[in-house]
């Protein structure tokens, strides 16, 4: 006869361990929900929206008939305190949780119940209490680098207030020295050429002085030019009346000697006030000193502005380049004060200066800066 073995006996779920294991699988799913749920919440609204609700929600999880949210301001002196529910029975209310993350205290007070709160639900009640205090952090950084953001742009806009008024002041004192020198040296100047005209005339072609009087009147004729020149390079009308754009052309039109490209955007005519005299400026000193240094055949001046509203000077020049000839110490000098006195114009819009040597011999002077503030309309 052979032998037979029940295996059902040995094999047969414990269903009422089973059903324990299903109960705790629920409880930790509903956990898990209610954690999503409080962030989702805390993510899609304000702190100060979302507290109330999140804290009615923890006082109904761990069967608190009243709970309380102390958190530092948002807005304002003080600690905030948040209460939701009451007390039924302050003699027989007890604390049934309590958390304090940074200066964020939570405390869930209500009647004692049959068990104590497990393990499970006070590590849940913690994941939640640290998501309040991170999004209270959070929201207060944001409002703190929103009131510096607030602040920085206040001190710009002071900044490009204080340089107009710098940009202002100087251009006026460059307007005194020209009249200056329009109502003095240069009508001293154009009245004894005149003078001088005057007396070669009057003394004839035989007189021993003539040649050395027509020298002197040819010699007054150019100090007046240079005078005049100097007077339009102070303060140049067109800059005034037309935008930095037509005042270079003015200017570059009047250059002989060399050839000129000129590719000025009509836009820079509209550029704030600031800018375009800086540019203006820069321009003026890097042109010039092309013109006594370089030994240059052709000039390029390129001034644009691009999609990142940032305002562009180029000039280049064919000449003998960054010291391929050493030039004497006065005129180091001189070079390294007009480069300096670009750089420190520049600086006072933010901008910045390049000056390299060109492709093909030459150099190459660019200048950039943002432009502040919009663009003057037509």
């Amino acid at each position: 006869m052979g032998l037979e073995h029940n295996t059902d006996t040995a094999h047969s779920p414990d269903v009422a361990e089973m059903r324990a294991l299903y109960r705790a699988a629920e409880a930790r799913a509903a956990r898990l929900r209610f954690i999503i749920e409080v962030r989702n919440l805390l993510d899609a609204q304000t702190f100060e929206t979302s507290a109330p609700e999140v804290l009615s929600r923890l006082a109904d999880f761990a069967g608190a008939s009243l709970a309380t949210l102390v958190f530092p301001p948002l807005r304002g002196e003080g600690p905030v305190q948040l209460t939701v529910g009451q007390s039924r029975s302050r003699e027989s209310d007890d604390i049934l949780f309590a958390s304090q993350d940074s200066a964020l205290y939570l405390t869930l007070i209500g009647p004692p119940r049959g068990r104590a709160i497990d393990a499970d639900d006070r590590q849940t009640l913690e994941v939640v209490a640290g998501q309040l205090a991170d999004a209270c952090n959070l929201e207060r950084q944001a409002m703190e680098k929103q009131a510096l953001l607030g602040d920085l742009q206040r001190q710009r806009s002071e900044l490009a207030a204080l340089v107009a008024q710098l940009i202002q002041a100087q251009e006026q004192e460059r307007q005194r020295v020209a009249l200056d020198l329009h109502d003095g040296s240069a009508q001293l100047a154009a009245g004894l050429s005149y003078r001088l005209q005057d007396l070669a005339a009057r003394i004839g072609e035989a007189h021993a002085l003539k040649p050395e009087i027509d020298q002197l009147a040819a010699l007054a004729r150019h100090s007046v030019a240079d005078l005049r020149a100097a007077i339009a390079d102070l303060r140049p009308p067109e800059l005034d009346d037309l935008g930095v754009a037509a005042a270079l052309r003015t200017r570059l039109d009047a250059i002989d000697g060399m050839e000129v490209i000129a590719d000025l955007d009509a836009r820079a005519d509209r550029w704030p006030a600031s800018a375009g005299i800086i540019f203006y400026r820069v321009a003026q000193e890097a042109i010039t000193n092309v013109i006594k240094h370089a030994e240059a055949r052709r000039l390029i001046v390129r001034l644009f502005e691009d999609k990142a509203g940032e305002a562009h000077l180029e000039v280049i020049d064919d000449g003998k380049g960054m010291g391929s000839v050493r030039q004497p110490r006065v005129q180091e000098r001189g070079a390294r004060l007009g480069i300096i006195g670009m750089r420190e114009r520049l600086a006072l819009l933010g901008g910045r200066i390049e000056i390299v040597a060109g492709a093909s011999g030459g150099t190459c002077v660019r200048a950039v800066a943002p432009l502040q503030g919009e663009t003057i309309s037509a």
